[in-house]
C-alpha cells in the first residue's frame, strides 16, 4: 500500500512529474478556506507534509501538513486521492510509468588514497586538481568532525601547492574549529587537518591579495549553521575576480537558495575589490540554523534580464560597451541595463546578468571580468551567450550554481535540481561528497541537454 507521500515521490522522481499533479488543501486550516497547490510549487516532501515556495499562489504558506490535504488530481483533473470521498491515504492506487528510467552518468574520481584510522586521505590531484577539492574537504571536515590529510594540493597546476587564499580558508576553517593543522604554508603540497567543535563569534580574514574572497567564504559558511553562536565574519580580498563566485551571483543566485533551505545567512558587500589589487570586503552574518531539503523546481518563463556593469580607475564607456554588446545578442528579451562607477583600490571592470524565473523564482547570474587587452564588446558578448547557451537547455540552474549546491543538499540529507552540465568541479565534488559523508549524490542525463542531480 502507498501513501501520498509516495504519490509525491514518485511523480517527483519523474521529469515534470510534479508539475502535472495539483493538491487541493484547507489554507491555514481555516474550513471552507480552499488554496490550490500546483505541483511545481512543491520545493520540498517531508514525513509530515510539504514544503512549498515562497513564490506560490498559497501566500505565506512554507510547509503544509498533510493533515490538510484535501484532493490530490491530476494533469487531467483527475482524482488521484480525496479525503472527501473518504479514501484511505493508505489504499491509494498508484500506476506505475512505463517509461524507462534515465540514464545514470558515471564518475570515475578515485579521490580516495587510503583511511589511516580515522583519518581520511585525499589525493589531491585527482579531477578538476585545484583549490575546490581543499574548500570541499575542509567545509565536510568542519561539518563532519572527520579529520583528513589532502595529499599532492594542486599537482598539476602552474604554481602547485597552497595559495594564499587556499591558506586562508584552512587558517580560517582552523579558527572556527580550534583544530590542529600541519603543512599551512604557502607552496605546501600535503595538509592535515584535525577539527574540533565548530564555534561562532566575530572574526577578520583577510586574504592578503586580490585572492577570491566568495571562496573563502563558501568554505566556512556552512559549517557555521552548526556553530554554538551567531558569526559575523569580514573577508577581505578580490570581490570581483576570475575563476570564482564574484559577489553578485552570492548574492544573488546562491545565498537566496541556501535562505530557502533555511540557512540564516546575511551578506553585504562592504567595498568592491579587482585583481590585481584587491582590497575588498564582504561581511558575513549567520545564525545557527538547520538546513532542509532543497528541492529546485521546473521553470522555464524567464523575467526581465538584469544587466550590470561596474567600473573602477577606467572610462565610464568600458561598462556600456559592455551592456550594449549583450543586449545586441539578447533582442529577444527585456532587459534593465546599467553602468556605474565604483570606488575601489585599484583598477578593475566586472559585468553580470541575473535571470530569474518567474515560476520559481530561482535566480541564475552569469558574470563576466574585465581584463587588460580584452576588448569590452568580448566581456558583453561572453555573458550574452552564457545565458542564452544555458536558457535553451531548459535546466533549473546553470552549471556553475549546480556545484554549490551539492554541499547544502547533502548536509540536508535531501535535494535535486537538473543543470545544463556537470562541469569537471562538480564531479569532482560528488567524490569528495561521497567520500567524507558516504552519500552518493546521483546524476542522470534526462536526454535532452539536461542533467537531474539529486541525493
Amino acid at each position: 500500500m502507498v501513501t501520498v507521500r509516495d504519490i509525491l515521490n514518485r511523480a517527483r522522481w519523474r521529469d515534470h512529474g510534479l508539475d502535472a499533479l495539483s493538491v487541493h488543501v484547507l489554507h491555514r486550516g481555516a474550513p471552507g478556506d480552499r488554496r490550490e497547490i500546483r505541483g511545481r510549487f512543491i520545493a520540498g516532501i517531508r514525513g509530515g507534509g510539504i514544503d512549498v515556495a515562497p513564490e506560490s499562489e498559497c501566500v505565506g504558506a512554507a510547509f503544509v501538513p498533510y493533515h490538510r490535504f484535501l484532493a490530490i488530481t491530476g494533469a487531467d483533473g483527475a482524482e488521484l486521492w480525496s479525503k472527501e470521498r473518504g479514501m484511505p491515504v493508505t489504499a491509494v492506487p498508484v500506476v506505475e510509468p512505463v517509461e524507462p528510467e534515465p540514464a545514470e552518468l558515471a564518475h570515475a574520481h578515485d579521490v580516495v588514497l587510503r583511511r589511516d584510522g580515522d583519518v581520511l586521505v585525499i589525493d589531491g590531484s585527482v579531477g578538476e586538481g585545484g583549490g575546490q577539492m581543499l574548500r570541499t574537504s575542509l567545509t565536510l571536515s568542519l561539518a563532519t568532525g572527520t579529520p583528513f590529510v589532502l595529499e599532492r594540493i594542486r599537482a598539476g597546476r602552474a604554481k602547485p601547492g597552497l595559495l594564499r587564499q587556499h591558506l586562508t580558508a584552512v587558517n580560517a576553517a582552523a579558527k572556527l574549529s580550534g583544530a590542529t593543522v600541519e603543512g599551512a604554508v604557502l607552496g605546501s603540497t600535503r595538509l592535515v587537518f584535525r577539527p574540533g567543535p565548530v564555534r561562532g563569534g566575530d572574526h577578520d580574514l583577510d586574504i592578503g591579495s586580490a585572492g577570491s574572497v566568495g571562496l573563502v567564504l563558501q568554505t566556512i559558511a556552512l559549517p557555521l549553521l552548526r556553530a554554538d553562536r551567531p558569526s559575523r565574519i569580514t573577508i577581505r580580498g578580490g570581490t570581483h575576480a576570475l575563476w570564482a563566485p564574484a559577489f553578485p551571483f552570492l548574492a544573488q543566485a546562491w545565498l537566496p537558495l541556501v535562505r530557502r533551505a533555511g540557512a540564516k545567512i546575511g551578506l553585504a558587500l562592504d567595498r568592491v575589490g579587482f585583481h590585481p589589487a584587491g582590497g575588498g570586503a564582504v561581511t558575513l552574518t549567520i545564525e545557527p540554523s538547520a538546513l532542509a531539503p532543497l528541492h529546485v523546481g521546473e521553470g522555464g518563463l524567464v523575467d526581465e534580464l538584469v544587466l550590470r556593469a561596474i567600473s573602477a580607475g577606467l572610462p565610464a564607456t568600458v561598462g556600456t560597451r559592455e551592456l550594449d554588446a549583450a543586449r545586441a545578442l539578447l533582442v529577444d528579451h527585456r532587459i534593465d541595463a546599467a553602468a556605474s562607477l565604483v570606488d575601489a583600490t585599484g583598477k578593475g571592470n566586472a559585468m553580470w546578468l541575473v535571470t530569474r524565473d518567474e515560476t520559481t523564482g530561482v535566480a541564475n547570474v552569469f558574470t563576466g571580468i574585465g581584463e587588460p587587452g580584452m576588448p569590452a564588446e568580448k566581456v558583453g558578448q561572453d555573458v550574452a551567450k552564457a545565458f542564452l547557451a544555458w536558457h535553451a537547455s531548459g535546466a533549473s540552474v546553470e552549471g556553475h550554481l549546480a556545484d554549490q549546491l551539492m554541499l547544502p543538499i547533502v548536509l540536508a540529507g535531501a535535494g535535486s535540481f537538473t543543470c545544463s552540465e556537470l562541469t569537471l568541479h562538480a564531479t569532482t565534488n560528488i567524490a569528495v561528497i561521497e567520500a567524507f559523508t558516504g552519500k552518493r549524490i546521483r546524476t542522470h542525463d534526462l536526454g535532452d541537454g539536461r542533467v537531474r542531480v539529486s541525493l
